[in-house]
């Protein structure tokens, strides 16, 4: 962050209803994002405050795949920010049209004769050094954890009691857009070209694009067909000859109702309701093994 800017907010404290204490944080609720969306959809989009001021465009998203989630959103182009990225947690992300975002925080009050929009005036009382404003490569889960600390919120995983994350688990949703997963089986092949995402952040369908066989159609694939190698490359766990019948995939479906369950039941799961029983028994529904049914 540009060290005027920091000047010119004063004193480097933490505004108040941003100090979170675990307390706090605990009782801080969490916005829904409206309906189910593509992560492609929404990269590029504009975002406002909590009083309609320009904040930014969503210039990526960062996917926790040990929980199959959007752990945070990240902007770009941000007023007085320069460069910098800075991230906050999806949840504060607000649908307000079939177009437009705003960030809202819990507890976040509008500044006093600030004559900025109270998210951004925020924003602008943090150190130089504050982890806000860079994307450490590898994502570490100490700071995925900071962020959501600083904005006054526990980490997920700690509300919620999901599996503990580790560094290898966090990856941009643009690093994996155009990546090629091959199926542990059968020697077939297809290219990442979306996933969706639903109300709560959850991670529903990984959309595949170039699948033998298939020509211009996409298909649909549970998101947690996808694995990462001890070497960190990515593959799709199921056979080949599935894969290659996967249900064709359209933008109408994604928020068709039933659409993500006959997905599912194509490969042979569980819907993800009756999964989430088993969660602490079973947390991985793919097992080991590529899945032939």
């Amino acid at each position: 962050m540009n060290s005027k800017i920091v000047t010119i907010v004063g004193a480097l404290i933490l505004s108040a209803v941003f100090i979170a204490s675990p307390a706090f944080a605990k009782d801080m609720g969490c916005y829904s994002m409206g309906p189910a969306s593509g992560a492609t959809s929404l990269i590029g989009k504009q975002v406002n405050g909590q009083a309609g001021e320009y904040l930014g465009k969503i210039n990526d998203l960062i996917i926790d795949e040990a929980n199959h989630r959007v752990s945070l959103v990240v902007l770009t182009a941000v007023p007085g920010f320069g460069p910098d990225q800075v991230p906050f947690p999806y949840e504060c992300l607000q649908r307000t049209g079939d177009q437009t975002f705003s960030i809202l925080f819990s507890g976040v009050a509008p500044a006093v004769d600030s004559g900025q929009d109270p998210v951004l005036h925020a924003l602008k009382q943090y150190p130089a050094d504050s982890p806000l404003y860079t994307i450490p490569d590898p994502v570490a889960p100490n700071w995925v954890a900071e962020v959501y600390r600083t904005y006054g919120y526990l980490p997920y995983w700690v509300q919620s009691g999901e599996k503990a994350p580790s560094a290898s688990d966090f990856t941009k949703a643009t690093q994996l857009m155009g990546t090629t997963v091959a199926a542990t089986e059968g020697k077939v092949s297809a290219t990442i070209d979306d996933m969706t995402i639903d109300s709560s952040g959850r991670l529903d369908l990984l959309i595949l694009s170039y699948v033998p066989n298939r020509g211009a159609h996409k298909v649909a694939v549970p998101f947690d067909a996808l694995k990462k190698n001890s070497d960190g490359s990515l593959v799709l766990n199921v056979a080949g000859k599935r894969l290659a019948m996967a249900p064709v995939f359209y933008k109408s479906h994604i928020n068709r109702p039933g659409y993500d369950k006959r997905v599912d039941r194509f490969f042979g799961l569980s819907p993800r309701w009756t999964a989430k029983q088993q969660a602490q028994n079973e947390p991985d529904r793919w097992g080991g093994e590529a899945q032939e049914f």
